[in-house]
């Protein structure tokens, strides 16, 4: 008789159960990884995002004495919270948007709330702009802060 050399049928049934066991633990660790994406902490991208923003914030702090914070309602009735300077430069904060604007260019975003108010100390003549600001994506504040810039004064 001439043997015959292949792949059984026992063989084949094999094959089939191994490579469903693989597959199956492959499709239950990808699943395992990508529930708990939502756990991984995003708070280095927000501290970042603060960055941007106080790096514009403080080269036009130091260079003006005069700034002007007003609320305002833009056109498309989004609220806007407006910080603008003696040499025109300005900041506007959309709070629909989440994004800090500097004149016309877009440099912060994810910023849950921006609240800026200006203090004069009487004693020393110098003038203050107060920034507090909380970032965080997903509607949950990761990073919160609160400033004091001092308006350039001599």
């Amino acid at each position: 008789m001439k043997s015959e050399k292949g792949i059984t049928l026992a063989i084949l049934v094999i094959y089939v159960i191994f490579f469903s066991i693989i597959i199956g633990l492959l499709a239950a660790l990808s699943t395992y990884i990508y529930s708990n994406l939502e756990y991984i902490n995003d708070d280095s991208v927000d501290v970042s995002e603060f960055n941007k923003f106080n790096m514009y914030f403080i080269e036009d702090v130091k260079t003006n004495k005069q700034a002007e914070i007003k609320q305002l309602m833009s056109n498309d009735g989004k609220n806007v919270l407006q910080i603008a300077f003696e040499d025109g430069d300005t900041y506007r904060y959309i709070k629909e948007e989440k994004t800090i604007y500097k004149n016309m260019q877009k440099i912060a975003k994810n910023i849950q709330d921006l609240d800026a108010m200006q203090i004069e100390d009487a004693t020393s003549n110098k003038k203050y702009i107060e920034i507090r600001i909380k970032i965080g994506a997903k509607d949950e504040t990761n990073y919160e802060q609160k400033i004091n810039y001092v308006l350039k004064y001599w």
